[in-house]
């Protein structure tokens, strides 16, 4: 067993406290804020865990009020996870969601884990964000694209060497005017959109290591009733593997793999408006003018009723076998009654989803869902049943079965449901949770 089993309890629990004070009395010497916070949960899933399983958490953040209004502020998660031994390790550390950053009332600048400018921004989603195109939204998008497409298309293993260490993010806000830019590290030792060869593909050659990509900028601006936004994305994906329509045609057309994926430049120019309660989008994008496009979403509430809708047409340049994307929704929430339910259609692939949630009181609440559509490498798509009960002070007791309506989610930890925000194992599960 590790060294820490052999430590005699009550000299530990010293040790603890004594670190605990020395943590204490530094913090207050340099007038900093310093908060600790954690969770863990043990569990038992026999389809995806393997049996018992236990997980938990460490989560730090600091800051430091400076001259000026400014203050520096850093945060850090530590991930524990049991291994594949019998042993009483924890397993494997690892480390995430690090984020340093300096701001003040109109600023602020974030260097590592951080989100792109695109998560800031508003418009009709659909539009610009789709199995065939997406800005990234975080530095992990650019790497498990890349490493997914060599993986699967060319049984070429990168061996994590394309990595998206981290990212730069400023922001700044004045009199209803919002600005953010971002973008990301990265280092690669294989780019096969620009170049070298596998598989008897070959490209234009272009390596880069330490170098900035992915650069994107958003504005908005609020006039009150009316609001307008602007999307500059460097570089944004284009992949028609996992969109069957466009999948089959290139197949119909014997185009070579390289011709398949690629990248270009994006541009959305979104106007909003709220009318007696009802909320609009109108937005144009240009991709690099290979594709544009408008879309148009509403959302109206009638009570506790929340409708909405919205509807989105691309004009290729040359032929495509589906340019338009189509969808609908109902959330109702009213006591311990929340139902939701939805209906769209992105370049000829369905999806569809009904789910709900009662809550008897007492601490006890069942959520169950439906969630289906063409995609089977979409791991959310699962019949699913939760009752979570609530033990007070943090803890929680979670029984679930989520069975499985496409390829990906037969065997997986990340079901998304809608309702509830819970992230299912395949399979039945007993979790027992506790948030210190």
């Amino acid at each position: 067993m590790p060294d820490i089993h052999k430590i005699p309890r009550g000299k530990k629990m010293k040790n603890i406290l004594l670190s605990s004070a020395a943590i204490a009395l530094l913090a207050g010497a340099a007038s900093a804020e310093v908060t600790w916070s954690g969770d863990a949960e043990i569990g038992y899933n026999d389809d995806f865990e393997g049996g018992f399983y236990y997980d938990a958490g460490l989560y730090v953040n600091l800051s430091q009020e400076l001259n000026n209004g400014w203050t520096a502020s850093a945060q850090l998660d530590i991930d524990l996870e049991n291994g594949d031994d019998d042993t009483f390790s924890m397993g494997s550390v690892d480390s995430s969601d690090w984020v340093v950053s300096i701001s003040n009332d109109m600023f602020s600048l974030s260097f590592g884990d951080v989100d792109t400018a695109y998560a800031s921004f508003t418009g009709v989603g659909a539009l610009y964000d789709n199995d065939l195109f997406a800005p990234a939204d975080e530095a992990s998008d650019y790497e498990e694209y890349l490493d997914g497409y060599l993986e699967d298309n060319f049984a070429f293993d990168p061996e994590e060497d394309n990595d998206a260490s981290a990212g730069i993010l400023l922001t700044a806000e004045y009199m209803g005017l919002s600005i953010a830019a971002s973008t990301i590290l990265v280092d690669e030792d294989f780019w096969l959109i620009d170049g070298t060869t596998v598989g008897g593909t070959t490209g234009a050659g272009d390596k880069t290591n330490g170098e900035f990509k992915y650069s994107q900028v958003a504005l908005a601006y609020d006039f009150g009733m009316f609001n307008a936004g602007l999307l500059y994305a460097e570089d944004v994906m284009f992949d028609i593997d996992g969109v069957t329509a466009f999948e089959e045609a290139a197949d119909d057309a014997l185009v070579p793999a390289v011709d398949r994926v690629g990248e270009a430049d994006m541009i959305v120019l979104n106007l909003g408006a709220s009318f007696g309660g009802a909320d609009f989008n109108l937005s144009y994008m240009d991709y690099d003018a290979d594709v544009t496009g408008v879309g148009l979403d509403v959302s109206y509430p009638i009570g506790p009723v929340v409708l909405g809708a919205y509807y989105a047409s691309y004009d290729f340049d040359g032929s495509a076998p589906e340019d338009d994307a189509y969808g609908v929704s109902v959330d109702y929430s009213d006591g311990p009654i929340t139902v939701s339910a939805y209906y769209e259609e992105v370049l000829g692939e369905e999806e569809y989803a009904v789910e709900g949630a009662y809550d008897f009181g007492m601490g006890l609440v069942v959520t169950a869902g439906y969630i289906d559509g063409d995609d089977e490498d979409d791991n959310d798509f699962a019949s699913y049943i939760v009752a979570e009960y609530d033990l007070g002070g943090g803890a929680s007791f979670l029984a679930s079965y989520a069975d499985a309506n496409s390829d990906a989610a037969e065997s997986t930890d990340d079901i998304d449901t809608g309702i509830g925000g819970y992230e299912l194992n395949s399979g039945a599960t007993l979790a027992l949770s506790f948030e210190f």
